[in-house]
């Protein structure tokens, strides 16, 4: 009896850390989106700004950090035609992800996914190179 209340304890524990976690980010994003307010190229600085906004608003969805992680992608992007088009992509991982990072650049930034997406396994892998067994 006592080992349930005990997990059931630190389960309320990690939620809360959780949920504080989410504000932190927003308090952070809030922070960069004061700093993004002195940027001098107008169209730079109208991106960054948008973008930040979305996220927060994307942020606002949830009430904790799903089991995970939380990936969070916003910006815009151009198509194929050549327009402008903001985008927001955000999702739990299939895999837990332990990294947390902030980036305003020129791209969407993937390596850490991609390391999630590398087999779990040490040993050898067999390539076949130019088409032959």
């Amino acid at each position: 009896m006592a080992d349930k209340a005990q997990q059931d304890e630190t389960d309320k524990n990690i939620e809360m850390w959780k949920v504080k976690r989410i504000a932190r980010v927003q308090k952070m994003l809030g922070d960069e989106y004061g700093t993004a307010s002195n940027i001098k190229s107008r169209v730079n600085r109208l991106s960054v700004l948008s973008a930040i906004t979305s996220a927060q608003q994307r942020l606002k969805l949830y009430t904790k950090v799903p089991p995970n992680g939380l990936v969070l992608y916003t910006g815009t992007i151009l198509t194929d035609e050549g327009k402008e088009k903001k985008v927001n992509i955000d999702f739990e991982p299939f895999k837990p992800i332990n990294t947390s990072l902030y980036l305003c650049d020129n791209k969407f930034h993937t390596e850490a996914l991609a390391e999630l997406l590398e087999s779990d396994n040490r040993g050898c892998q067999w390539l076949n190179v130019g088409g032959r067994e």
